[in-house]
C-alpha cells in the first residue's frame, strides 16, 4: 500500500484522520496510541505474515535499550559494549536474513533506526526510551517505515509521547504531501516509462542509451525525493516533525557534494555509525574506510553485484576526490566539476539499475557507440514526443532549486492553499485513473 494507491487515499488515510483529529483534539494523549494503532494496521495491510517481525524487533529492542542504558549508569562499560554488540548483530541478522532470504517490507529501515538508538544510548547521546508505545512508535510509524528517511530518536523523542498536533501544522503538511504525490504521479512515473522502454531494448544507439539513463537518473531521483516529501508531510500533519532527505543532490559540483546531499538520513547514518567508528579521517586509512563503508552502503540496498560493484564505484570516486584535493589541490571550474559528477552519479545508476552485471556492461559501453550489433528497430525520434518533452523539462526544472523556491513563494501566501489543493486533486485523479507503479525504494 504506497502512498500513490487508492487504498492508502481512500481507504487508511481517510480512517486514520476520521478518527485521529477528533479524538486527538479532545484526548491529546492518545495521539501516540492511535497512530501505532494505524502504523500495525498499515504495515499489517501490506504484509501480515511480517507482523510478528515487527513486534520482536520492537520488544528485543526497547528490553536491549533499557538494559544498556542500566549497564551505562552502574559504570559497567563491558557489559554495556557487549549488549550492544548483540544488539547490533541482532538487528543486523534479522536485516540480512529476513531482507535477502524471506523479503520482509520496512526491515531495512527498522534495523538502522535500531541500531542507531542503541548506540546513541551507549554513547550517552540519548536516554532509554521509558514509554514502549512511543518507542514502538519510532520504529513502526506508516510514515517512514517502508523507505524512509532513517529518523533518529534523538530528533523525534520529545514528539512521540504527544505529537504536536495543530491546524498549521497539518495544513503545511498537506502541502507537503501534494509537492511529493506530483513528483511521484505527474513526473517519476511518466518519466519512468520512457526509462524502462529504453534501458528494456538489446541494442540501442548511443543517443538513444542516454536519454535512457538520463530518464532513469531523473525517475530516482523523484520517485523517492517525492516519497520522502510525502513522508514528511505526513509527519507534520500528525505531529512529527522529520529533517530533509534531499537538498538538489543534481545540482552537486563534486561526489562528495552530492552525498551530502542525497538521501541525507542515510548518508550521516553511514558516516555516524560507520565510518566514523571505523577510523573516519583520524584512524587508520582513509581510503579503506571510505571504501569500505560505500560497500556497506551496496550491500544494503542487495547481495547482487551490481549494488556492490555500485557502491565500490561511489566508494572509488569519492577516494579519487579526497586524494586529488588533498595532495593536488588543483581547483576545477564549477561547471566542470558539475558535469563530472553528474557524469560519475549516472554511471553509478546504470551499474544500479541493471542486476546482471554483464547486461550493465553492456549497456556502458552502448553509451559510447561500442557493443551494438544491430539496431532496435526505434529512433531517438520516436521517444520524444511532444508530451514527453514537456515531461522532460518539467522533470528536470523539479531536480533543481527552482522548484524549492516556487515552493518557499507560494508557501508565504494563503491564497495559494487552494492552488495545492487542486494539484492534490489533480494527482487524485491521475491516481485513479492509471495502474499503480510501486516506488522504487520498496524493494531496499
Amino acid at each position: 500500500m504506497g502512498f500513490s494507491t487508492n487504498s492508502f487515499l481512500f481507504i487508511f488515510l481517510v480512517l486514520l484522520l476520521a478518527v485521529y483529529v477528533p479524538v486527538g483534539s479532545v484526548f491529546p494523549k492518545l495521539r501516540t496510541f492511535i497512530l501505532l494503532c494505524f502504523s500495525v494496521l498499515f504495515y499489517s495491510w501490506m504484509d501480515l505474515s511480517a507482523l510478528p517481525v515487527l513486534v520482536v524487533i520492537v520488544a528485543v529492542n526497547y528490553l536491549a535499550g533499557i538494559w544498556i542504558a542500566h549497564e551505562k549508569k552502574k559504570n559497567r562499560e563491558r557489559a554495556a559494549a557487549v549488549l550492544l554488540f548483540f544488539a547490533i548483530v541482532f538487528n543486523v541478522g534479522l536485516l540480512v536474513y529476513f531482507k535477502y532470504a524471506k523479503f520482509v517490507l520496512g526491515i531495512s529501515f527498522m534495523s538502522l533506526s535500531a541500531i542507531s538508538y542503541q548506540a546513541d544510548i551507549y554513547r550517552k547521546k540519548i536516554q532509554a526510551a521509558v514509554n514502549p508505545l512511543a518507542f514502538a512508535l519510532y520504529l513502526s510509524f506508516f510514515g517512514k517505515i517502508i523507505e524512509g528517511p532513517v529518523v533518529r530518536y534523538a530528533d523525534i523523542h520529545t514528539q512521540l509521547s504527544c505529537p504536536d498536533f495543530t491546524s498549521e501544522r497539518f495544513v503545511e503538511g498537506i502541502r507537503r504531501f501534494a509537492e511529493g504525490l506530483a513528483k511521484k504521479v505527474l513526473l517519476a512515473d511518466r518519466v519512468g516509462v520512457i526509462a524502462h522502454e529504453i534501458l528494456g531494448l538489446d541494442n540501442l544507439s548511443p543517443d538513444l542509451a542516454w536519454l535512457g539513463l538520463i530518464s532513469f537518473t531523473l525517475q530516482i531521483y523523484l520517485d523517492f525525493a517525492g516519497y520522502s516529501d510525502m513522508a514528511i508531510g505526513l509527519g507534520k500533519m500528525f505531529g512529527l516533525d522529520f529533517k530533509e532527505n534531499f537538498d538538489n543532490p543534481y545540482m552537486s559540483v563534486s561526489l562528495t557534494e552530492f552525498w551530502h546531499r542525497w538521501h541525507i538520513s542515510l548518508s550521516r547514518w553511514l558516516r555516524d555509525y560507520v565510518y566514523i567508528p571505523l577510523g573516519g579521517s583520524r584512524i587508520g586509512i582513509i581510503y579503506i574506510n571510505l571504501l569500505l563503508t560505500f560497500l556497506i552502503a551496496g550491500f544494503w540496498h542487495g547481495v547482487t553485484w551490481n549494488y556492490i560493484l555500485w557502491g565500490a564505484w561511489n566508494g572509488l570516486i569519492l577516494c579519487f576526490e579526497r586524494f586529488w584535493n588533498q595532495k593536488i589541490g588543483v581547483r576545477s571550474p564549477k561547471f566542470i566539476g558539475h558535469i563530472f559528477t553528474l557524469l560519475v552519479v549516472m554511471i553509478g545508476w546504470a551499474l544500479f539499475y541493471f542486476e546482471d552485471v554483464g547486461a550493465g556492461a553492456h549497456f556502458l559501453m552502448m553509451l559510447i557507440g561500442m557493443n551494438t550489433t544491430g539496431v532496435s528497430g526505434f529512433t531517438l525520434r520516436w521517444f520524444l514526443s511532444e508530451r514527453n518533452v514537456l515531461v522532460l523539462i518539467f522533470s528536470l526544472l523539479a531536480c533543481t532549486t527552482f522548484s524549492d523556491r516556487l515552493g518557499v513563494s507560494m508557501r508565504k501566501h494563503r491564497i495559494c492553499d487552494f492552488v495545492y489543493l487542486g494539484l492534490l486533486g489533480f494527482c487524485i485523479l491521475i491516481v485513479m485513473s492509471s495502474s499503480f507503479q510501486s516506488f522504487l525504494y520498496f524493494k531496499y
